[in-house]
């Protein structure tokens, strides 16, 4: 009988409750599926991103929207931590997967983090962030891909 171990792949519960502290997060779609090719659904779950986070005070430095996953670079608020951020985001948008006709789980189990060290830049991160995009090339400037952007900086 083969046992299955999950590898712990957290940090301390409270680094993620921690305001002002960077942390830049990759979730990734179930089987890696390139659910957000369906444009009306990468728009709904933008648009509810940006609502959730601005409800929560979760600044969201960097984001982008990819056909299989989506990058973040966030904080936790004072009202919510990283992983119950995460957690409830990928909630709604599972609901609105399902509105678009898709079943079941549409995310991985868990998600990827890093969290900035004080040597990394808040604006190059994000700016490597969307920047996703013309790296796997779909578009040559990163203005021109509807799924990326910052809340906080102005990356122009």
């Amino acid at each position: 009988m083969k046992i299955k171990y999950h590898k712990k792949i957290r940090l301390d519960s409270e680094i993620y409750k921690t305001p002002d502290l960077p942390c830049s997060i990759t979730i990734c779609t179930r089987k890696r599926k390139p659910i957000f090719n369906n444009k009306k659904l990468a728009e709904e779950c933008l648009d509810l991103m940006k609502k959730f986070s601005l409800e929560n005070n979760i600044p969201i430095y960097a984001y982008c929207i990819m056909p299989d996953h989506i990058h973040l670079l966030l904080c936790a608020s004072e009202q919510i931590g990283i992983i119950e951020f995460i957690s409830r985001l990928k909630n709604l948008t599972t609901r609105i997967a399902w509105k678009h006709n898709f079943k079941g789980k549409i995310w991985q189990k868990s998600f990827y983090d890093h969290f900035l060290r004080k040597d990394e830049d808040n604006q190059k991160v994000a700016t490597y962030i969307v920047n996703n995009p013309v790296r796997k090339g779909l578009v040559q400037d990163w203005r021109d891909y509807p799924f990326c952007g910052s809340l906080v900086f102005d990356l122009d």
